[in-house]
């Protein structure tokens, strides 16, 4: 049996994000890894993730890698080479985060059904999806980019818990931003706000 630490309720599911609760992901260390010069890094994070709006059509799926490419290539023409050689290498810097990874099959040893929430761009996750095993292993996911909706809006929520039939007094979303966290709770879900790549065991209980 597993318990939230906060309120000691029973869980029967167990929700993750991606990003920043089972992989790591830092987008600005990511160009630094790259090679692309210091000099250039708030420039490109200012036409790449810091565009919010787009970045949003690309995880609703609404638009592609490419489109961005020359969304992003209109406002930095100059920055064309490293916009393209972004977007074409990031899905390979997100790594697993072991801690989590294990805390993961420990809630489905005790029985806990495991999903995904998450906010993804289609191509990116195909790539993620390819280097990580532990994908096949999940009772069920609901990709953003899939479903033409993000996090926090309600209908992503209330498409979660109906596809899984899930009881949501008894299932706890886990997410490292505060408003999907906030989102999941409107939605009846128990939640955590994960400190980025924090470990997620030390919010459970677990009995035999």
């Amino acid at each position: 049996m597993v318990f939230l630490k906060e309120n000691k309720k029973e869980m029967e599911a167990v929700i993750f994000d991606l990003g920043n609760v089972l992989l790591d992901y830092s987008p600005h260390r990511f160009l630094g890894e790259m090679g692309i010069h210091p000099d250039l890094h708030d420039r490109l994070a200012a036409v790449l993730f810091e565009d919010t709006i787009t970045w949003s059509k690309l995880d609703r799926g609404t638009i592609t890698i490419s489109e961005l490419v020359e969304t992003a290539s209109e406002k930095e023409p100059s920055l064309r080479k490293e916009i393209k050689q972004y977007l074409r290498k990031w899905p390979y810097y997100f790594n697993a985060i072991p801690q989590n990874i294990a805390a993961m099959y420990r809630f489905k040893d005790a029985g806990v059904k495991i999903y995904v929430l998450s906010n993804f761009a289609n191509e990116v996750y195909a790539m993620i999806k390819k280097r990580n095993a532990f994908f096949s292993d999940f009772d069920g996911q609901i990709l953003s980019y899939e479903h033409k909706v993000i996090k926090p809006e309600p209908e992503i929520y209330e498409l979660l818990i109906c596809t899984f039939q899930l009881n949501p007094e008894k299932a706890v979303f886990i997410d490292d931003i505060l408003e999907n966290a906030q989102g999941a709770v409107q939605a009846g879900l128990n939640a955590i706000h994960l400190p980025a790549c924090a470990e997620i065991e030390p919010y459970f209980i677990f009995k035999e």
